[in-house]
């Protein structure tokens, strides 16, 4: 059987799996970025396809914002860090712009995100291996959290990585996953995620991953008689889970708790540096954050044992980035693309057939969205970097891909 381009299906699947292997095992390697460029000349190659996936408010304002911090160049507090940073991320930008005609129709977008997650699941599965072997059992579950080199940079971003894993698994089989093997293969998924996020002990992701899973089953099923118990259902085990949280995770009984592990301290002193370039910023890349913070001869930098590389907020990060512009600009970029999923699972639910037809079909877009609110609230107290970051912008590629234009998701318009 041929596929696109002339080639067999079996190579362009081999080859797809190659390059989701390396994206997710290596995101920092020079393949990485040559392949986020190569998916990016596609897109632009089907460029009337992929503008009619992005022409929507969603799309639009994410594009001001991507604007804005290139033009932010022009005032950066230290232009050549800006530069260094928006190259760096240029690559992701340009993968991410391809996704829509890279993943068209709902099948192919369950594929991308359950082989995904698979793949990071092997991944953060073999890290557990290595963490055992080196620290022994049961010195793994107190120490692994601070052994170095850390994967993916730090353990709350493997731990976010889990718990997005969790999120696929229990969508997709909200969604039906046909064969006993494809349940079996999801069901050791999720208990290889919950054992990464115990034995590494990350107090937010711990937290934010366990409302999102909560909260999953409660948005995605139809019918508000189903929801109303789905949602009684979440209160008490959500209360369970509150009581006992010191004795899932023992960090939770830590003083640290109380000041956010000084994070309290960069919160405010970044906060006071924003207040006074309020509408533009500082420029954009944690490269400028770093050197304002630090290398500024108008403030002395907060007196604190590290020196933080971000402010460790996603929201702040924002506004110190690109001011009151850029804090609303993608304030309202994630708005529009959330109500975008929300019509459509709205939408779904007018329109679908049986119980199960409309469970299947919504499971999607409320996946989509769940797990894009997690990373966002996540962001509320920490920084979603590294192999998170990409994850959430791959997230807004999938969400343009659900809802492109017909012609699009056919594959009938170039």
């Amino acid at each position: 059987m041929q596929g696109e381009g002339g080639l067999p299906v079996a190579v362009r699947r081999a080859l797809a799996l190659a390059a989701g292997g390396v994206l997710w095992f290596d995101p920092s390697s020079g393949v990485a970025t040559a392949i986020l460029y190569l998916a990016g000349l596609y897109g632009l190659w089907h460029f009337r396809s992929t503008w009619a996936c992005w022409r929507n408010p969603a799309g639009l304002l994410m594009g001001v914002g991507v604007l804005w911090a290139v033009l932010s160049l022009l005032w950066s507090f230290d232009p050549p860090s800006t530069a260094r940073d928006l190259i760096k991320t240029a690559p992701l930008l340009f993968g991410v712009w391809a996704v829509p005609v890279l993943f068209r129709g709902r099948t192919r977008i369950w594929t991308v995100l359950t082989v995904s997650a698979a793949l990071v699941t092997a991944r953060l599965g073999w890290e557990m291996a290595r963490l055992a072997a080196e620290l022994g059992w049961p010195t793994v579950l107190t120490e692994a959290r601070y052994t170095q080199p850390y994967l993916y940079t730090h353990p709350n971003v493997t731990s976010m990585m889990a718990g997005l894993c969790l999120l696929v698994f229990v969508a997709r089989a909200l969604a039906g996953a046909p064969g006993v093997w494809r349940k079996a293969g999801l069901a050791a998924g999720f208990v290889l995620n919950a054992a990464y996020l115990i034995m590494m002990a990350s107090r937010g992701p711990q937290l934010v991953m366990a409302l999102a899973l909560l909260a999953l089953p409660v948005v995605a099923l139809p019918g508000w008689k189903a929801r109303g118990a789905a949602l009684l259902l979440a209160i008490g085990i959500g209360a369970g889970l509150w009581q006992g949280m010191d004795k899932i995770n023992p960090r939770f009984r830590d003083a640290t708790v109380g000041n956010f592990n000084r994070r309290d301290t960069i919160w405010g002193h970044a906060k006071l540096l924003a207040d006074r370039r309020p509408a533009l910023g500082y420029g954009y890349g944690k490269k400028v954050f770093y050197k304002a913070v630090y290398d500024n001869p108008d403030q002395r930098a907060p007196l604190v044992p590290v020196k933080y590389p971000h402010p460790h907020s996603y929201w702040l990060m924002a506004y110190f980035q690109g001011g009151r512009v850029a804090f609303a600009v993608w304030s309202l970029a994630w708005l529009a693309l959330g109500i975008r999923l929300v019509r459509q699972a709205a939408r779904i639910e007018r329109n679908a057939g049986s119980w199960r037809e409309r469970l299947r079909t919504r499971a999607l877009p409320v996946l989509l969205l769940t797990a894009m609110a997690s990373i966002l609230v996540y962001g509320l107290a920490d920084y979603p970097d590294h192999v998170l970051r990409h994850t959430l912008f791959y997230l807004v590629g999938l969400a343009m891909a659900l809802g492109a234009p017909e012609r699009v998701a056919a594959g009938t318009a170039r």
